[in-house]
């Protein structure tokens, strides 16, 4: 705990800035009012699900933020940003990589043609969270080959060196009663737990098997899933964009990150803000991010257990 926090001192000695930082937070505060004031993501983008402009309207979304928050360091950023070309092919292509991630749904008609209705949906869901193995590791895998090949910290901080979880077991006792209060309100029973939107009731009755098997299935393919978003936003946009951005690759990737959080509830697209801000410092200072998928598979488990006990 006591490394963590010697992050913190480090980063905001050296890298905070009143004005940077109020501007930041009132373009984020902007972008996630207009979202849900319009319901922009939910009724708009989704619009075009299963077509592949999708993945281009993803992409521009998160740019717009990312981006956003860059000229928001270019104006009043400690030092001037310098934006190299490398950078530019380096992000688009992240971010489209992210896009076709978040639109990618074609195996969709094909479990849904091949699979008894009664399972369909379960099959769907596991295969949502199971495929990010082709839509976001693979990628990022060529991106590394092209762009850091001799940076030798493996692939995005996905390494097994400097991993001590004690810390984060901390953090999580401390988080887990935040979010049991958060589970008393309507938003939050409304959206979780998302084991509920399975039909995994009906997967279990067909083939015979106690429910409490298929919500362990599901839960297990679900936290896999954060796996996969900790190596894109704290691995590929921070620790792989250290080289090009250094210090500022932070707040861009938090408010690109809280862009995902979108079709979700409010408070949680803010929360993910600071959250997300947090674990960008941690990985930009350790160099992994194993710590950033316990705390946030951690937080995702608390949620669905939570939401199971209020449900019961």
């Amino acid at each position: 705990m006591k490394n963590i926090l010697g992050y913190f001192k480090d980063f905001h000695k050296t890298y905070f800035n009143l004005k940077l930082y109020l501007a930041a937070l009132l373009f984020i505060a902007a972008l996630i009012t207009f979202n849900y004031w319009f319901d922009f993501e939910d009724s708009h983008i989704d619009l075009y699900r299963g077509k592949n402009i999708r993945i281009v309207f993803f992409a521009l979304y998160h740019l717009f933020a990312y981006y956003g928050i860059l000229l928001l360091i270019f104006l009043f950023g400690k030092e001037k940003l310098k934006l190299t070309k490398d950078f530019w092919i380096k992000s688009v292509a992240g971010f489209l990589i992210l896009g076709f991630d978040r639109s990618f749904t074609s195996y969709y008609e094909v479990l849904r043609s091949v699979l008894p209705p009664e399972t369909f949906l379960f099959y769907f869901k596991l295969a949502y969270n199971g495929i990010r193995f082709l839509t976001i590791l693979l990628p990022l895998v060529f991106l590394k080959l092209i762009f850091d090949r001799k940076n030798g910290e493996g692939l995005y901080g996905l390494r097994l060196k400097r991993i001590d979880l004690r810390p984060y077991w901390i953090m999580l006792a401390l988080l887990a009663p935040v979010i049991w209060i958060v589970s008393f309100s309507p938003d939050f029973i409304d959206y979780y737990p998302t084991y509920k939107r399975t039909n995994g009731d009906l997967f279990a009755l067909y083939y015979h098997i106690p429910e409490m098997v298929s919500k362990f299935i599901y839960e297990t393919f679900y936290l896999s899933d954060f796996l996969y978003t900790e190596l894109f936003f704290r691995g590929f946009l921070v620790i792989g964009m250290t080289k090009l951005l250094g210090k500022n690759a932070v707040i861009p990737m938090a408010a690109a990150y809280a862009v995902l959080h979108f079709g979700k509830p409010l408070g949680e697209a803010v929360g993910s803000v600071f959250g997300g801000y947090i674990l960008g410092i941690i990985a930009l200072y350790s160099r992994n991010i194993w710590g950033g998928v316990f705390i946030h598979g951690g937080i995702a488990l608390l949620m669905e257990m939570f939401a199971f006990w209020q449900l019961r």
